[in-house]
């Protein structure tokens, strides 16, 4: 009996020898309570917080280039810059979108890059290569974006009354409202139609004034102005002139005057109805609840 329990004894190995030590040591309780603080401590000293504050600089370029295809604006314009924002030191990667008229550009420097000096390396090379940039391109636009331009709460608005345009136009208020509390960013209002001023033009009436299309879009375009036009300095008075001012209601636009026939003035209201209505459907933004089956769907 007593060679069975040496044979026990022996054959524990470490794993079992430093259990048993801590088992039957005095120590054990000590250890444990000390560990324990030492973790308490630990998670009460580590700074805690919703984004680390590390800088990864990202900034977009916007570029124009009116007329153009896809195809010519990313082989004339967006594959060209591509390659100087690449040479730039501290670019990570760079990313491209080619539109018809139009492209993206995304620089993305590495960690730990100032945001400020990002911007200035961009805007240099920028300023140092406009000889560069073929006819017809307009001058890119520079936007930062940093890792805290990222939205952390949506809001939809939906309503069985209201149609798209006044939800808009409703978000458009909360948005406002919500950029009134401290530490926002910037917001944006997705979906929804902008509400904007219709001129239905009637085809009889422009044939009986001689008056075209053309007439009524550049009345229109060139009345919608407003343009700083000088300052007067008078008595030590210094005041700015503006001429011209943009279109604030309907009869705006129903009294300007479109062409003369016979001495007689004609009018937008002459040969066009004006109203202020949301535009036309480009674009929807669906929110559904219920169930997703075939049988039982709520929208």
């Amino acid at each position: 009996m007593s060679d069975n329990i040496k044979n026990d004894e022996v054959d524990l190995g470490i794993a079992g020898k430093l259990t048993k030590a801590f088992i039957t040591s005095p120590l054990s309780i000590i250890l444990f309570f000390a560990m324990l603080g030492a973790g308490i401590i630990g998670l009460i000293s580590t700074p805690r917080q919703e984004d680390p504050q590390i800088s990864v600089p990202m900034i977009d370029l916007f570029v124009e280039y009116p007329g153009a295809s896809s195809d010519e604006v990313a082989n004339i314009v967006i594959k060209p810059l591509e390659r100087l924002m690449s040479h730039i030191l501290g670019v990570k990667h760079v990313y491209s979108v080619s539109d018809k008229g139009q492209g993206i550009i995304t620089v993305e420097f590495d960690v730990g890059q100032e945001m400020n000096a990002s911007i200035i390396k961009v805007r240099d090379k920028m300023l140092a290569n406009l000889d560069f940039m073929p006819p017809g391109v307009r001058s890119p636009l520079i936007k930062p974006k940093e890792i805290d331009d990222v939205p952390i709460i949506n809001l939809t608005l939906w309503s069985k009354s209201l149609d798209d345009g006044q939800l808009r136009s409703l978000g458009l208020e909360l948005l406002q409202q919500l950029e009134k509390i401290k530490d926002t960013n910037n917001g944006f209002v997705v979906g929804g139609r902008k509400e904007i001023f219709h001129i239905d033009a009637y085809p009889g009436r422009l044939a009986g004034y001689g008056v075209s299309i053309q007439q009524i879009a550049g009345t229109v375009g060139s009345a919608n102005v407003s343009d700083h036009t000088g300052d007067i300095e008078l008595n030590g008075y210094k005041m700015e002139v503006y001429s011209g001012d943009f279109f604030k209601k309907v009869e705006d636009i129903e009294n300007l005057v479109v062409s003369v026939k016979d001495g007689m003035p004609i009018y937008v209201r002459d040969v066009a109805d004006v109203y202020y209505a949301p535009e036309e459907t480009d674009h929807m933004v669906n929110y559904y609840t219920g169930k997703a089956n075939k049988t039982n769907i709520k929208a």
